[in-house]
């Protein structure tokens, strides 16, 4: 049985995967970016360094970029003679118990993730129907 167009129909398929994969970098960096715009307008102000040490990092695998608070910038000794150190970046968002939670974090995660996904899907749908409108 012979398809008509079936050459044609395999080299727009071939195509999908290289586009979408740009398409879907540059939205990941672009959310994540948001994000991280968000987390230092909620990060508290008081905190030395939590605010500078909001960052986005490329990821382990290709589709992956991360967004991190805290590290080396956060990182203090729990106190005076102590060899543990602690990183205070987790104090503010989860708070201690003589601190209360002044989370900053996790609501930029929660306030951004909706329009972070909705735009990977729309931009990779779009990319597709461009590709067999063509």
């Amino acid at each position: 049985m012979k398809i008509k167009g079936r050459r044609a129909f395999g080299r727009r398929l071939k195509r999908i995967p290289k586009a979408v994969r740009l398409q879907v970098v540059k939205d990941l960096n672009l959310g994540a970016d948001e994000m991280v715009d968000v987390a230092k307008r909620f990060a508290p102000k008081d905190t030395l360094g939590l605010e500078k040490s909001i960052r986005k990092e490329k990821g382990n695998r290709r589709l992956q970029v991360k967004v991190k608070a805290g590290g080396a910038a956060t990182t203090r000794a729990v106190r005076n003679g102590v060899k543990a150190t602690y990183d205070y970046a987790l104090a503010d968002e989860f708070g201690t118990e003589k601190m209360t939670a002044n989370p900053f974090f996790w609501p930029a995660y929660r306030l951004t993730k909706r329009r972070r996904k909705s735009r990977i899907t729309r931009n990779a749908n779009k990319i597709i129907k461009r590709i067999f409108a063509a």
